[in-house]
C-alpha cells in the first residue's frame, strides 16, 4: 500500500466540520474564544490534577508490582504543597 496524507487538507476539513474549532488551536486562541463567550475554559488544574495522580499511579504500581485502583493512588498520594 502507498498512501499520503495532506495534513493540511486535514485541517481545513477539520476546522469546517465543528464550529469554534479554531478556539482550540492554541492556547492563547482558547482564552480569547472563552473571553468572547464561545467556549467555556478548559478546566487546566483538574487536568494537570489527574496527569499527575496517573504518573504517580505508574511508580505505584511499579513499586507494588500490580495493578492499582485510583484509591489506591489518592490514599499514597502525599502533597507537597507548601501551607499558606
Amino acid at each position: 500500500m502507498n498512501a499520503t496524507f495532506d495534513l493540511n487538507a486535514m485541517d481545513y476539513r477539520w476546522h469546517q466540520l465543528r464550529a469554534n474549532q479554531d478556539a482550540y488551536d492554541s492556547s492563547q486562541h482558547h482564552w480569547l474564544a472563552a473571553l468572547q463567550g464561545r467556549v467555556e475554559l478548559l478546566p487546566t488544574a483538574r487536568i494537570a490534577l489527574s496527569t499527575m495522580l496517573i504518573s504517580e499511579g505508574i511508580y505505584l504500581s511499579d513499586k507494588l508490582g500490580r495493578e492499582v485502583t485510583a484509591e489506591e493512588i489518592a490514599a499514597a498520594s502525599v502533597s507537597t504543597a507548601i501551607r499558606l
